[in-house]
């Protein structure tokens, strides 16, 4: 029986890499299957035994790391974007730098307002209720307020 030529090895791993980037969708197996698929041709072409196969695919390998890591989305990129989308879903954000009157007095720091059709806890210092305040922070489902004149 005839054994298989080597290339058939490196071109099989370097379809799988690539099915399995398919399904991971990280881009670093992509590279990895394309530096199998180097090594396949290398192999097919130039006859090159084991030891420089194993080099070249290693060589590959630590050349698609790094290109890998050149080209993966940098998330320091998306800073700009992740801050438009931060407060998509957070109905208690939009809140933030809004101004409305205190519906009872601040006792011990906290006290209610009234933002569109809910009213809310608050904390902040002791005022009289009718103060107009302004939010200025969002804690859990309280909202932290100042005295909008003052500041």
């Amino acid at each position: 029986m005839e054994s298989l030529h080597p290339a058939w090895a490196w071109l099989v791993l370097g379809i799988a890499l690539v099915v399995v980037e398919m399904l991971s969708g990280t881009f670093f197996f992509l590279f990895l299957g394309i530096g199998a698929l180097l090594v396949a041709l290398l192999t097919w072409t130039l006859g090159i035994g084991a030891v420089a196969q194993g080099l070249w695919f290693g060589a590959a390998a630590v050349v698609a790391a790094m290109a890998w890591y050149r080209l993966r989305p940098n998330p320091d990129d998306s800073i700009e974007q992740l801050a438009g989308a931060k407060d998509l879903n957070n109905r208690l954000a939009r809140f933030i730098g809004r101004e409305t009157v205190l519906e009872q007095d601040m006792r011990n720091g906290e006290g209610r307002i009234r933002l569109d059709d809910s009213y809310w806890t608050v904390r902040g210092e002791d005022m009289p209720a009718g103060t107009q305040v302004r939010v200025t922070a969002v804690e859990g489902m309280t909202l932290r307020v100042q005295d909008a004149a003052r500041h």
